[in-house]
């Protein structure tokens, strides 16, 4: 008899858990196709066996994903009927469910073969008569019989989506221009053009166009055209590719570089841009004051980001002046560790953010009027503390002809900070005139937090706060 309340104790609990655990069901249907619009379709649709409620809201998600991962004949064959089924249920489902129009279409297949194209054709017919708003397609292209590639190539059809607003392409071929009047976003990755004048004619066929994302392209053509971009609209531009470029985006405010080599560039037209980031690129100009005008005569830039600019030939010694500047940040994180730069910062009056990140071994000389705020993150993790290295990390910070207010320190080992009892005797103190001094450190022990308060203090007399890794010293 005493196991009858026990079973019954077991049996409200199970309820109760029941209950808490299926929550989700008390949400509005608008709130639950929210959710699964942002899991595959494969998750998506195995909701349909919950209960008779979720049996069809499946239908009213407005995004379709489908992920191939096979690397056999009959893998895909499975594939292929899994994602043809869904869309014929899709289609069916435009006739008696209200809402369950698709406008989101994902597709992303990790070896893609010539045998898959009718498939993929089939799949994009279904995203044009659906007139989808969204298409994304990413494929890795599969190695040939020769040492060549199998690309898929985007059918004409896709040009029908006038209401595209979002098309991302990755591993895809192009062989003919494209226009979309509502494109907002294009993101182009790893594609192969048939030449720079397929892109240029479609961006101009783009009339809102505001994003373009532009990464390791191929050009099959022989003849070295400079890819030309031409937009009214064009906000923010991602470019990584070796050749020639010229763009005429009179609404251009930020423009990211990176990772390329171009020959040749003009962007006088560009006179816009408020952001600007040059990273891992040999810049097309050599001659140091074409590269210094430039950025002199942007009368709008707010925010300039230079990281391994050692890459770029004949510009080791830069000069930055800008009257608009308010942060500048500097990247050498692959910097070698033979080779100085030399950069001067000055007419900046606006300037009121710096960051630093790499190797003291560089020279930065810095003038502004205002109190500045500055963060700089070192690598130090293989250097051996000794008095090269606190000579070094002096004679960096001292170059800097400005007052600080708050400096964000990342360090390694506190051991960087942690001077010799003989160095501290032959150099002056009173070195910084830091005020905040917030200090993030990697290996950092509590036996030696006092020695190090003590340092920055004989370092910088004037220092007002200071806080270890969130911890507030005083």
């Amino acid at each position: 008899m005493s196991d009858l309340p026990e079973k019954k104790r077991t049996k409200g609990t199970s309820m109760v858990e029941a209950e808490a655990e299926d929550r989700i069901s008390k949400l509005p249907d608008a709130i639950i196709v929210h959710i699964l619009s942002f899991l595959p379709t494969t998750d998506v649709v195995q909701t349909c066996i919950l209960s008779k409620r979720w049996k069809f809201i499946w239908f009213s998600v407005l995004k379709l994903s489908f992920s191939d991962t096979s690397t056999t004949a009959p893998e895909f064959l499975k594939f292929q009927n899994y994602v043809d089924n869904c869309l014929e249920h899709r289609k069916r489902g435009l006739y008696f469910i209200a809402d369950s129009a698709v406008t989101s279409f994902k597709l992303q297949i990790e070896c893609y073969r010539k045998s898959k194209a009718r498939s993929l054709d089939k799949w994009l017919s279904f995203s044009v008569d659906n007139k989808i708003k969204e298409l994304s397609l990413s494929l890795e292209p599969g190695k040939g019989k020769s040492y060549g590639y199998y690309y898929y190539c985007l059918p004409k059809t896709v040009s029908n989506l006038r209401a595209l607003t979002i098309l991302e392409l990755s591993g895809i071929e192009l062989r003919y221009s494209f226009g979309f009047p509502s494109l907002k976003l294009l993101s182009l990755e790893r594609i192969r053009l048939a030449d720079n004048d397929v892109l240029s004619k479609s961006l101009l066929d783009c009339p809102s166009l505001e994003k373009l994302v532009l990464s390791s392209y191929k050009c099959l053509s022989i003849h070295d055209h400079p890819l030309r971009v031409q937009s009214s609209s064009l906000k923010f531009m991602i470019i990584e590719f070796d050749g020639s470029l010229q763009v005429e985006a009179i609404n251009l405010e930020s423009l990211v570089l990176r990772s390329g080599c171009f020959k040749d560039i003009n962007l006088s037209a560009c006179m816009a841009i408020r952001n600007l980031s040059l990273s891992n690129c040999k810049w097309g100009m050599t001659d140091q004051s074409s590269f210094e005008d430039f950025i002199l005569n942007l009368p709008l830039l707010e925010d300039l980001t230079l990281e391994n600019v050692y890459c770029m030939s004949g510009l080791e010694h830069l000069k930055i002046s800008n009257q608009h500047l308010k942060c500048f940040k500097l990247r050498n994180t692959h910097h070698p560790g033979d080779m100085v730069m030399d950069f001067t910062i000055k007419s900046a009056p606006k300037l009121v953010s710096f960051y630093y990140e790499g190797n003291i071994n560089c020279r930065i000389s810095l003038e502004s009027p205002n109190l500045l705020n500055g963060k700089f993150v070192f690598d130090d993790y293989h250097y051996e503390y000794a008095t090269n290295w606190f000579i070094g990390m002096m004679n960096f910070f001292l170059n800097f002809n400005c007052s600080w207010d708050i400096v964000t320190l990342h360090l390694f080992s506190d051991k960087a900070f942690i001077m010799p009892d003989n160095w501290k005797r032959i150099c002056r103190s009173n070195l910084l005139n830091w005020k905040h001094l917030r200090l993030v450190i990697t290996h950092c022990y509590a036996e030696r937090k006092s020695d190090l308060e003590d340092v920055l203090i004989w370092i910088s007399p004037s220092l007002k706060t200071l806080s270890v890794n969130g911890e507030n010293i005083f």
